[in-house]
Protein backbone atom coordinates (compact mmCIF):
# COMPACT_ATOMS: atom_id res chain seq x y z
CA UNK A 1 0.00 0.00 0.00
CA UNK A 2 1.37 3.43 -0.66
CA UNK A 3 1.22 5.81 1.60
CA UNK A 4 -0.48 9.33 1.13
CA UNK A 5 0.17 12.97 2.17
CA UNK A 6 -2.65 14.85 3.71
CA UNK A 7 -2.10 18.38 1.82
CA UNK A 8 -4.85 17.79 -0.18
CA UNK A 9 -7.90 17.42 2.24
CA UNK A 10 -10.57 19.46 2.71
CA UNK A 11 -13.90 19.96 5.10
CA UNK A 12 -17.26 20.63 3.77
CA UNK A 13 -20.34 22.15 6.85
CA UNK A 14 -21.77 25.09 6.74
CA UNK A 15 -20.30 28.36 7.50
CA UNK A 16 -16.91 26.71 8.23
CA UNK A 17 -14.82 25.93 5.64
CA UNK A 18 -11.55 28.80 5.64
CA UNK A 19 -8.34 27.71 7.47
CA UNK A 20 -9.49 23.71 7.68
CA UNK A 21 -5.99 21.95 8.20
CA UNK A 22 -6.59 18.71 9.28
CA UNK A 23 -9.71 16.32 10.52
CA UNK A 24 -10.63 13.19 12.45
CA UNK A 25 -13.31 10.81 12.09
CA UNK A 26 -14.10 7.89 14.63
CA UNK A 27 -16.65 5.33 14.16
CA UNK A 28 -17.89 2.89 16.48
CA UNK A 29 -20.15 0.30 16.87
CA UNK A 30 -20.90 -1.43 19.99
CA UNK A 31 -20.81 -5.17 20.39
CA UNK A 32 -24.08 -6.65 22.50
CA UNK A 33 -23.06 -9.66 24.25
CA UNK A 34 -25.52 -12.66 23.70
CA UNK A 35 -23.54 -15.12 25.76
CA UNK A 36 -26.10 -18.15 27.04
CA UNK A 37 -25.90 -21.05 28.81
CA UNK A 38 -25.38 -23.56 25.56
CA UNK A 39 -22.21 -21.47 24.57
CA UNK A 40 -20.01 -23.02 27.22
CA UNK A 41 -18.07 -20.45 28.50
CA UNK A 42 -16.95 -18.87 25.30
CA UNK A 43 -18.51 -15.02 24.59
CA UNK A 44 -20.51 -14.70 22.24
CA UNK A 45 -22.23 -11.32 20.13
CA UNK A 46 -23.80 -9.60 17.99
CA UNK A 47 -23.56 -6.08 16.33
CA UNK A 48 -25.41 -3.44 18.15
CA UNK A 49 -25.44 0.47 17.64
CA UNK A 50 -23.17 2.67 15.84
CA UNK A 51 -22.24 6.18 15.63
CA UNK A 52 -19.70 8.61 14.90
CA UNK A 53 -17.76 11.55 15.69
CA UNK A 54 -15.40 13.79 14.13
CA UNK A 55 -12.91 17.19 14.89
CA UNK A 56 -11.68 19.75 12.59
CA UNK A 57 -8.50 21.55 13.18
CA UNK A 58 -8.02 25.18 11.74
CA UNK A 59 -6.54 27.92 11.45
CA UNK A 60 -8.75 31.44 13.10
CA UNK A 61 -10.49 32.45 10.15
CA UNK A 62 -13.24 35.22 10.50
CA UNK A 63 -15.08 33.52 6.92
CA UNK A 64 -15.50 30.42 9.92
CA UNK A 65 -19.07 31.15 11.54
CA UNK A 66 -20.85 27.96 12.63
CA UNK A 67 -21.10 27.60 16.42
CA UNK A 68 -21.68 24.82 18.75
CA UNK A 69 -25.51 23.82 18.54
CA UNK A 70 -25.71 24.01 14.07
CA UNK A 71 -26.62 21.46 12.30
CA UNK A 72 -25.27 20.45 8.52
CA UNK A 73 -24.32 17.44 6.53
CA UNK A 74 -20.52 17.36 7.25
CA UNK A 75 -18.17 16.11 4.65
CA UNK A 76 -14.32 15.12 5.35
CA UNK A 77 -12.36 14.15 2.21
CA UNK A 78 -8.81 12.59 2.00
CA UNK A 79 -6.15 13.93 -0.83
CA UNK A 80 -6.93 10.03 -2.69
CA UNK A 81 -10.93 11.62 -3.10
CA UNK A 82 -12.01 9.44 -0.32
CA UNK A 83 -14.80 10.86 1.63
CA UNK A 84 -16.96 10.32 4.61
CA UNK A 85 -20.12 12.05 5.18
CA UNK A 86 -23.16 12.79 7.15
CA UNK A 87 -25.73 14.98 9.22
CA UNK A 88 -23.48 16.45 12.35
CA UNK A 89 -24.11 18.65 14.99
CA UNK A 90 -21.50 20.85 15.96
CA UNK A 91 -20.53 19.99 19.69
CA UNK A 92 -17.21 22.18 20.76
CA UNK A 93 -15.81 24.94 19.76
CA UNK A 94 -12.07 25.47 21.42
CA UNK A 95 -9.82 28.51 20.40
CA UNK A 96 -6.17 29.46 21.07
CA UNK A 97 -4.58 32.23 21.06
CA UNK A 98 -0.36 32.69 20.59
CA UNK A 99 2.03 35.64 20.83
CA UNK A 100 4.21 33.36 18.82
CA UNK A 101 2.04 31.70 16.46
CA UNK A 102 -0.95 31.28 14.21
CA UNK A 103 -4.32 31.38 15.85
CA UNK A 104 -5.76 28.42 16.15
CA UNK A 105 -9.47 26.41 16.41
CA UNK A 106 -11.04 22.98 16.93
CA UNK A 107 -13.88 21.92 16.41
CA UNK A 108 -16.08 19.03 17.31
CA UNK A 109 -18.89 17.39 16.17
CA UNK A 110 -21.65 14.43 16.84
CA UNK A 111 -22.76 12.45 14.04
CA UNK A 112 -26.21 11.72 13.97
CA UNK A 113 -27.26 8.98 11.65
CA UNK A 114 -25.24 6.87 8.81
CA UNK A 115 -21.88 7.87 7.76
CA UNK A 116 -21.20 6.93 4.23
CA UNK A 117 -18.04 6.31 3.47
CA UNK A 118 -16.72 6.40 -0.19
CA UNK A 119 -13.31 4.88 -0.68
Amino acid sequence: MAEVAGYGGSISFTNLTAGAKGWTVDYTGDPLETTDFADAGVRTYIAGLTGWTATVSANWDAANTAVPGNSATLTLTADTGDTYAGTAIMTGLSASVSVDGVNQVNYSFQGSGTLTITL
